[in-house]
């Protein structure tokens, strides 16, 4: 064999060698990042014991007001837990004011009822009782993995139909902020009963990858190839296509009555992707609040006196 065959292959074997030893160091940096977005780690974050992100003002003024609000009702609370199809505990709990209706609050990743608490307000003066969740993962509830939703939306069919058949609860309704949305959107075509009568949908986005991807962006890294890899982790995992967490997906199914709220300055669930989802949504009866100024999640902290009354004008029509 001439020397400069020898070469050429010396050359190529460390060149593949190279090129497998990055894919592997990027796929480890895609798991690191994968488990710490998406996945409750040892150290017991997703739990109720602060706010989710400390050290952010409009999150802890949120925090705060949200417990504020559950001492002054306290008395109405019932400490709920049923179990899920994959066998984990999950937890609640219940204001029940004496209604026969109530309202399910889904908030986002990293959150537990302790946020939900926050937009509880105004139900209790609708007629409607409220049911906050600790989602799979979160909370006092088990689990390990965020699912983006899709399993997330089988475990609020099941607190949906315990409600109805064990409490009596003849109307649902469900009020969801940002991940919650994409769960509301999932129940909404899979699980529908006829007895979730509307949605109120805070902060929804297109698709759960976009909504991670401007979150990503915005944290100065690249999308290649990390970005990509995180999504085999995930349904690795988790055993769920992340291709199933788009709200986009299912605006064809959304025929019951809708209220979407969305911020002008959301700059994860951009305004023009937004009217995309109004406009896919089959919804005879939907409408649309824009709050002028309002970032992402953070709708109601700009005008609680607006989208309060908004809340209870639609419940009180449907």
């Amino acid at each position: 064999m001439p020397w400069w065959a020898i070469v050429l292959i010396v050359v190529g074997s460390l060149l593949i060698l190279g090129l497998l030893v990055s894919v592997v160091l990027t796929f480890i940096v895609a798991y690191i990042v994968y488990s710490k977005t998406l996945m409750r780690g040892k150290s017991g974050n997703w739990g109720r014991e602060h706010c989710s992100e400390p050290g952010c003002e409009a999150l802890e003024t949120m925090w705060v007001r949200g417990l504020e609000w559950s001492k002054s009702y306290k008395q109405y609370i019932k400490e709920l837990t049923i179990t899920s199809n994959d066998g984990l505990k999950l937890v609640a709990e219940w204001f029940d004011y004496g209604f026969d209706k109530t309202v399910i609050i889904l908030p986002g990743r990293r959150e537990t009822l302790i946020y939900s608490y926050y937009y509880a307000n105004p139900y209790k003066e609708a007629g409607v009782n409220v049911l906050v969740i600790d989602q799979r993962a979160h909370g006092l509830s088990e689990g390990k993995y965020s699912t983006g939703g899709i399993k997330e939306a089988e475990d609020v069919s099941l607190w949906m139909k315990y409600m109805h058949d064990e409490l009596g609860q003849k109307e649902i309704y469900i009020h969801g902020i940002c991940v919650g949305t994409c769960c509301t959107s999932i129940v909404v075509a899979k699980y529908k009963t006829d007895y979730l009568k509307a949605i109120i949908l805070d902060s929804m986005f297109i698709t759960y990858k976009e909504i991670y991807k401007n979150h990503y962006l915005e944290s100065g890294h690249k999308l290649f190839p990390v970005y990509y890899q995180i999504w085999m982790w995930f349904n690795f995992f988790t055993k769920c296509n992340i291709e199933d967490s788009r709200p986009d997906k299912y605006m064809d199914k959304m025929d019951l009555p809708v209220m979407f709220l969305w911020g002008t300055k959301d700059v994860y669930c951009l305004p023009e992707k937004s009217q995309i989802l109004y406009d896919l949504c089959a919804s005879k009866n939907k409408e649309i609040h824009w709050f002028e100024g309002a970032e992402h999640s953070r709708v109601r902290l700009f005008d609680e006196k607006r989208y309060d009354a908004l809340v209870k004008d639609f419940l009180s029509r449907n």
